[in-house]
């Protein structure tokens, strides 16, 4: 087997918060594979990825409505449905989630029919309950399926029960850290075999130009509290009141935005500090290079909700930016603190506002932080070695079906 088909079933596409997936799905088609794109429903950002406009791919947007209900009793739903009997009778999920996951398979099943390559495996972003639709296409076309098992769905969305009768019903799991195996093997009680491979991106993107401003500071990121901006913002108005000049830029959207806007406009640091929202590829990759100290300050959310090892540290680092975060879930699989990075303990001001403070005061530390984060995603955390360890698991379980 040379070129695969793949198929991949995701949730809503594309997402800029989701960079991950276009890198991937990019470096696959660079690479001459075959790659269509089943989504449950179509993305009404106004921004997208420079990758994403470049690709040209098949796409289908299997958003269900009541008018397919009657679609359930079709022959093809019957035989999912038989083929699957432990996702329908016995599932963890409630009637109404198991029949339209049997829609979802239909549609999918209808969308690999229709194209013009044949596919050897679909691949599911993100455990969620409507990857179950994902299994019964799977099964109805005898292809293997794979899931990479993220951060949201398992650590808030989903009890234990769901996401290990998901997990288990692949041929294959992938996560992106050690982190996420140990949870998923200890915590779920996973059985099934589970690849780690680092979401990641493509390193020359961000490649450094020199244009380096001195006490710069940024975060980019979903305005949520598992970021930990509250705590950023803490620090950079302790910092201005220590007699600082900073200049502290925050890329995102999302449910905290008005919460921040207010925390900014009580310590009066309007000035200091700036909610850009979403923005390109190309602001991006300036901000990245402009800014001299990335903080993400990550912290395990009130519901359970937490990062894994976000993307954007990686592209920070890729920019030779000296990044802050903190100690939680896979974040030390990538920043040794001291060494490529800063590591600071999650929801501590005073350490996060001393960790910053220090890197303003020494562009010595600065200088080989940044230079040591830059070689370390160069080296290990390329979307090229990801996809490598990606068609690996592919071909493997398409030989082994």
């Amino acid at each position: 087997m040379t070129d695969l088909g793949i198929l991949y079933y995701v949730g809503t596409y594309p997402m800029l918060s989701e960079s991950f997936i276009i890198n991937e799905i990019h470096e696959l088609k660079k690479r001459g594979h075959n790659v269509a794109v089943f989504a449950l429903a179509k993305s009404n950002e106004s921004i997208t990825h420079e990758k994403h406009r470049k690709i040209d791919i098949p796409t289908y947007y299997g958003e269900i409505s009541y008018s397919d209900f009657h679609q359930l009793a079709s022959r093809k739903i019957l035989n999912m449905t038989f083929n699957s009997p432990r996702h329908v009778f016995k599932s963890s999920f409630s009637i109404k989630r198991v029949l339209h996951t049997l829609l979802l398979g239909k549609k999918c099943s209808d969308f690999i029919e229709k194209l013009d390559f044949e596919i050897d495996v679909i691949h599911g972003h993100f455990a969620k309950e409507t990857r179950l639709g994902e299994i019964h296409a799977a099964k109805y076309h005898d292809k293997p399926c794979v899931v990479t098992a993220h951060a949201v769905e398992i650590f808030k969305e989903l009890d234990n029960r769901q996401i290990k009768e998901i997990c288990d019903a692949m041929n294959q799991v992938i996560v992106p850290t050690r982190y996420n195996k140990q949870y998923l093997r200890n915590q779920v009680g996973i059985q099934n075999s589970i690849s780690v491979i680092p979401a990641t991106t493509e390193v020359d993107k961000f490649k450094y130009n020199g244009c380096k401003i001195n006490n710069r500071i940024l975060t980019v990121g979903r305005l949520v509290e598992k970021k930990g901006y509250k705590y950023a913002i803490n620090s950079i108005e302790r910092l201005v009141s220590n007699g600082y000049d900073l200049e502290y830029h925050i890329i995102g959207d999302g449910e905290d935005k008005q919460k921040l806007r207010n925390q900014i406009n009580e310590y009066g640091i309007q000035d200091n500090v700036s909610i850009l929202g979403n923005v390109s590829d190309e602001r991006l990759r300036s901000e990245f290079n402009e800014a001299n100290i990335f903080v993400l300050p990550c912290v395990v959310a009130k519901d359970g909700d937490r990062d894994a090892m976000p993307v954007v540290l990686k592209e920070a680092m890729a920019s030779r930016t000296a990044c802050i975060s903190t100690t939680i879930s896979g974040i030390p699989e990538l920043i040794t603190n001291e060494d490529n990075g800063i590591l600071v303990p999650p929801r501590n001001t005073n350490a996060l506002t001393e960790a910053i403070e220090d890197l303003l005061t020494n562009p010595d530390k600065v200088d080989q932080i940044s230079k040591k984060g830059q070689e370390t995603v160069e080296e290990q955390f390329d979307i090229s070695d990801s996809v490598d360890l990606l068609v690996n698991v592919f071909k493997n379980i398409s030989n082994n079906n």
